[in-house]
């Protein structure tokens, strides 16, 4: 309980640095701090929303950023944008690429599944998926009220 209660304060004032940080600023440094706090909120989301206790969170979470850089490492890898000048025969390989990165996808999710079990009941892996989109959701939708305040549309 007192765990939980030190995630949310933890959670709080990240939330609290994250949007009060000046917005003007582009460069790379920036951006990275950003994606640190980031993810140090979506650890403590999740945490939370799982209801992790300490030994569970020590055993979960080297498991999920193996399962999630092993995720980001595959998007990057595919990377594919369409152009207006691309013909057929490159838009049906681009498409069929993305299948086959779908597919790559759920191959290790499953592997990862398997992993997790061994650190959470599979009852708490079900709900991290949730958790993953209703995080995602909540950053979207304070990224769009920033754009709104700043720009007044």
């Amino acid at each position: 309980m007192k765990f939980q209660i030190n995630l949310i304060k933890i959670a709080a004032l990240l939330s609290l640095i994250l949007f009060s940080m000046p917005s003007f600023a582009q460069d790379g440094q920036y951006k990275e701090k950003i994606k640190d706090k980031v993810k140090a909120q979506k650890v403590a989301y999740i945490t939370n929303q799982l209801d992790l206790s300490e030994s569970e969170a020590q055993k979960f979470w080297p498991i999920y950023h193996s399962y999630h850089s092993e995720i980001e490492q595959l998007r990057a890898s595919l990377d594919l944008k369409p152009r207006r000048d691309m013909t057929d025969k490159e838009a049906e390989e681009m498409m069929m690429a993305v299948l086959d990165g779908r597919t790559k996808e759920i191959e290790i999710q499953k592997k990862y599944i398997q992993k997790l079990k061994t650190a959470v009941a599979a009852k708490k892996i079900a709900m991290l998926f949730r958790a993953e989109k209703e995080f995602k959701e909540k950053v979207i939708s304070n990224i769009k009220e920033r754009r709104k305040s700043r720009f007044g549309n």
